[in-house]
């Protein structure tokens, strides 16, 4: 996703979810790259997965550390955590 290839992230995704289906990050994942691929339906629900996971969850709590993180990735980050906003989660 930080190079953005969403489509191709997708399986890996979801075989994420599938081994460690009770952390919620991996479906904020989720639904920002199905928002990036238009998939809004999709990106919703996978949103609303998250926030039952990960009750009171914003868009400040979400972030990876970016200590000592370039500016290539940040600004992917940043693309992604836009998508997880538009998808549905609170910014504050």
């Amino acid at each position: 996703m930080l190079m953005g290839r969403n489509e191709e992230a997708l399986p890996w995704l979801q075989r994420s979810i599938a081994i460690t289906p009770g952390t919620g990050r991996t479906h904020a994942l989720l639904a920002a790259a199905y928002q990036l691929l238009g998939r809004t339906d999709e990106a919703k629900a996978a949103m609303a997965k998250t926030m039952e996971l990960r009750p009171g969850s914003t868009a400040g709590e979400i972030l990876p550390p970016t200590m000592n993180a370039s500016p290539v990735f940040l600004e992917a980050n940043g693309r992604i955590l836009r998508a997880e906003v538009e998808a549905g989660l609170p910014e504050r």
